[in-house]
């Protein structure tokens, strides 16, 4: 009898490719062999999901005069002309892994990412087209999902990272950081023994909520109790065309808008009260910042959005306490004049 395997047999690594080097450039298969030195991270994701195939094929059913039911040569089903995606959900144990990612939603920034990670008011994008191997800026993934068959490992590359999700919940995981988001490629996925292995000797992390004792919306002291919090990041690339007789794409467009949303929720207390009058109903912006008030050596997380856009407070009248709900959305400023968010996970 055959063998049956449970999910948590399977594991994944996540790196980052080199992309200016002929092994690593845009549309190149050998990725996993041409990544950057030390990104390769094992992601300890609670599920681990599998790449999502549906995408990939294009399928029609043509019906022909004549006869009242389809032959088998009326469906048309083509392989390799669309997208694949891998979705994951993540609680962020990893002080690398969590720099990947914010490093992959925004490669061109100009930051030690190991310091901190700057969105820009005026994003900038590069060249992601087919065969491409000038830039110096690495931003194309690759994900090794490692299988207990050992001869039938999945392995994507030349991923973007579509969008990430960070959020901290007071009630959920102790406080901890939970990031999630999903990766995009145009190219098919490989189904081989794949025996690349994730690096070692990273520093483990555990920021969250807690950590984060200075917490303000609108001023230095207009400090905030916060329940949760939840930013979301987009930056999505587009497939270009196709190449080669397979259909995959001929590169990626990234030119699209980088947007920043999220929501805070907080008790509504006598400082934060006024917040639909002085912010949302003014269609004024706000400062936000979580940070600790003495970061630690380890396991830091700062977040700053100078000017969020407050778009909607709701109430909740929880009989432990009033809690308010307030969205926002990240802007640049009066005249684009600063940052959309600065973040540090350190």
């Amino acid at each position: 009898m055959a063998r049956a395997y449970s999910g948590r047999e399977w594991s994944a690594i996540v790196g980052i490719a080199n992309n200016d080097t002929s092994g690593g450039k845009v549309g190149e298969a050998t990725q996993d062999a041409n990544h950057v030195n030390l990104s390769k991270v094992l992601m300890r994701v609670d599920s681990l999901n599998m790449f999502d195939y549906s995408a990939s094929y294009q399928r029609a059913e043509v019906a022909r005069a004549g006869v009242r039911s389809l032959r088998a040569e009326d469906i048309i089903s083509h392989y390799g002309s669309g997208t694949w995606t891998w979705d994951f959900d993540w609680l962020v144990d990893n002080e690398k892994g969590i720099q990947n990612l914010l490093e992959l939603m925004y490669p061109n920034h100009s930051d030690t990412i190991t310091t901190s990670m700057t969105f820009p008011a005026a994003p900038t994008v590069n060249d992601l087209s087919h065969g491409e191997t000038t830039e110096t800026v690495s931003k194309l993934a690759f994900i090794i999902l490692q299988n207990p068959l050992t001869s039938r490992d999945h392995y994507m590359h030349n991923a973007n990272l579509q969008n990430l999700t960070l959020t901290m919940d007071a009630g959920t995981d102790g406080g901890r950081l939970r990031a999630s988001g999903q990766f995009m490629t145009g190219y098919k996925p490989i189904i081989e023994a794949n025996t690349v292995g994730a690096d070692t000797g990273e520093a483990d992390w555990s920021g969250g909520l807690f950590l984060c004792d200075t917490a303000t919306l609108g001023g230095g002291s207009d400090h905030m109790t916060v329940k949760s919090f939840s930013l979301t990041i987009d930056n999505p690339a587009q497939r270009v065309g196709y190449q080669g007789t397979a259909g995959e794409t001929d590169g990626y467009s990234r030119g699209g808008a980088l947007s920043i949303t999220g929501s805070i929720t907080m008790k509504s207390d006598s400082i934060q009260q006024i917040n639909d009058d002085t912010f949302w109903k003014a269609n004024a912006t706000a400062a936000i910042v979580l940070k600790p008030s003495s970061p630690s050596a380890a396991s830091t997380i700062d977040i700053s959005i100078p000017a969020a856009n407050i778009s909607n407070i709701s109430m909740d009248m929880a009989e432990e306490g009033i809690f308010q709900t307030v969205d926002f959305t990240a802007t640049s400023g009066a005249d684009a004049g600063g940052n959309l968010a600065v973040i540090k996970a350190t």
